[in-house]
């Protein structure tokens, strides 16, 4: 449950703490005043004839029409999200590793076809997400900012070749500087990033690069370890394997250590993508799941007005009150002082005494 003005809920303590000031010395006032009248001492002939269990239960359903007018004033809320309206996801990047490792055999037919495969039923099962899509190797690019339009990513995957990007190797730092900027710019709250890579960098240290962003651009990423930990040859589009600068073949393996050293820098997860995209049903189910809930549970949009109850609430007391009459209500009987005398010694033309002073 929420409140829809939840000031006056703070400012309610201090108008039943006034309310009860007053009648307190409301009370006090009509005291004065009887005395005044009676005298000194206050005479039993003068003191009311309401009881003192009618009078405190009249203070009560005062202060309990006060306390439910309070918080029929702060509106509460309550929580039911409109079928017919489908809630919106939240919105994240997807960065992907378009490096030439992510050509290695070590996932058949290759790490680029599971990845971009899981992807494709990730995103065609995917409803209502917000998704951008991000691309890097040695440079990273926005190739499609945030988009309900699903069809559009999906047919984009289907296009991108590690082969023919321009910047070869592989910077993580590259990915989560471009996402961090991207976010900041479009003043898009939550920032959540799924990074999907196989965890190599070759241009520094991209945990303390993940650390800085995160606290700069209060970004939570999340990532997809791709391959093995044995690793395959990163093969050439001409046939053969990549070769280092010494002429070794390159090998290419999963950094698992790297990705979730990464992702824990930020406060995030990390995932294992699988050779059938598992690691993706766990990222939704486990994350953008609750994520989106929570979000929803933030929009007012999803409550329903509920302030209809302690409005009743608040006329069940007034009406209480009202027939309660604790003023008018006399209990006891009338005391002997001003009683009319009757009985043998009283003559018909006597008249009663007279209440002593």
């Amino acid at each position: 449950m929420k409140w829809g003005s939840p000031l006056v809920l703070y400012a309610l303590p201090v108008v039943l703490l006034l309310a009860g000031i007053g009648m307190a010395w409301a009370q006090r006032r009509r005291d004065r005043l009887r005395n005044r009248f009676a005298g000194p001492g206050a005479k039993t002939w003068a003191r009311p004839n309401a009881g003192t269990r009618a009078r405190m239960l009249d203070r009560v359903l005062t202060l309990a029409t006060v306390l439910w007018l309070g918080f029929a004033l702060a509106r509460p809320l309550w929580y039911r999200p409109d079928q017919q309206n489908e809630l919106r996801g939240v919105p994240y990047l997807i960065a992907l590793d378009a490096s030439r490792s992510m050509l290695a055999t070590d996932l058949r037919p290759s790490r680029w076809a599971v990845t971009t495969n899981a992807l494709d039923r990730f995103l065609a099962s995917t409803r209502a997400d917000h998704i951008g899509l991000l691309t890097f190797s040695g440079v990273a690019y926005l190739n499609a900012p945030l988009t309900f339009d699903t069809l559009a990513l999906r047919t984009m995957l289907r296009y991108l070749d590690p082969n023919v990007l321009e910047d070869p190797g592989s910077s993580l730092t590259s990915a989560l500087d471009r996402a961090g900027r991207y976010f900041e710019t479009n003043r898009i709250t939550p920032r959540l990033m799924l990074l999907v890579s196989d965890g190599e960098d070759l241009t520094g240290n991209p945990v303390e690069t993940a650390r800085e962003l995160g606290r700069r651009y209060q970004m939570k990423v999340y990532t997809m370890g791709v391959g093995t930990s044995s690793g395959s040859k990163v093969p050439l589009l001409r046939g053969g394997a990549a070769r280092n600068s010494f002429g070794q073949e390159v090998v290419s393996r999963l950094n698992e250590s790297n990705l979730q050293r990464l992702a824990a820098a930020t406060g995030g997860r990390y995932f294992r993508l699988g050779d059938r995209g598992q690691g993706l049903s766990e990222f939704r189910e486990s994350v953008l799941v609750p994520t989106t809930e929570a979000v929803a549970r933030e929009d007012l949009k999803n409550y329903r007005e509920l302030y209809q109850v302690p409005l009743a609430l608040a006329l069940m007391c007034l009406v209480g009150k009202i027939v309660l009459a604790a003023d008018r209500r006399t209990v006891g009987r009338v005391p002997s002082a001003i009683r009319p005398v009757s009985g043998r010694n009283s003559s018909p033309g006597s008249k009663p005494p007279t209440p002593p002073v």
